[in-house]
């Protein structure tokens, strides 16, 4: 008899009406899969250790430092959050852009398994140049922009308002 592994795409908080640490997963796809149950990092991989990959936990993550692979036998802890990564990763130290991408796959699928998605506003500077295409003596900028849409922007200089600005009903 061998052991039996179930693996998950699926919220097991939402599946049992409470709370349940688990092991996460991030593969290599931006997928999550979750495992209540004790599993082991060859259990985990699956499908996945075939292809050349290997498990870390994201806790063991450093900035130019290489990652470090947990053993097959090695058993993933509930409540802690594990990347499957390509074995090209294995030995070289991970860069700034590669720790900042594994963030953001992290935090994607995070979201999207809690069922939240990418909701959020996304907030860009929005940066004016005066009429000679110059900024300010300190090199500063002397306008700048606030709001959310082109209707309700709003773009301060000198002092005064030279943009849209809104008025509130019954005011």
């Amino acid at each position: 008899m061998g052991s039996c592994v179930s693996r998950s795409t699926a919220s097991v908080e939402a599946r049992s009406g409470r709370a349940v640490a688990t092991a996460k997963v991030v593969g290599l796809d931006g997928s999550l899969a979750q495992f209540a149950a004790s599993v082991t990092a060859g259990e985990a991989l699956g499908d996945a250790a075939r292809a050349p990959t290997f498990l870390c936990s994201a806790d063991e993550l450093r900035f130019d430092a290489p990652a470090r692979a947990l053993a097959a036998e090695e058993a993933l802890q509930p409540g802690w959050l594990y990347f499957a990564l390509p074995m090209s990763m294995l030995r070289r130290p991970l860069s700034g852009q590669e720790m900042a991408a594994l963030a953001v796959k992290a935090s994607s699928a995070l979201a999207v398994a809690s069922g939240k998605g990418r909701k959020a506003a996304r907030v860009a500077p929005l940066v004016l140049a005066d009429d000679e295409g110059t900024g300010t003596e300190d090199g500063g900028w002397s306008r700048h922009a606030y709001g959310k849409s082109d209707a309700l922007k709003t773009v301060h200089g000198g002092g005064e308002t030279v943009g849209k600005t809104r008025t509130r009903a019954g005011g």
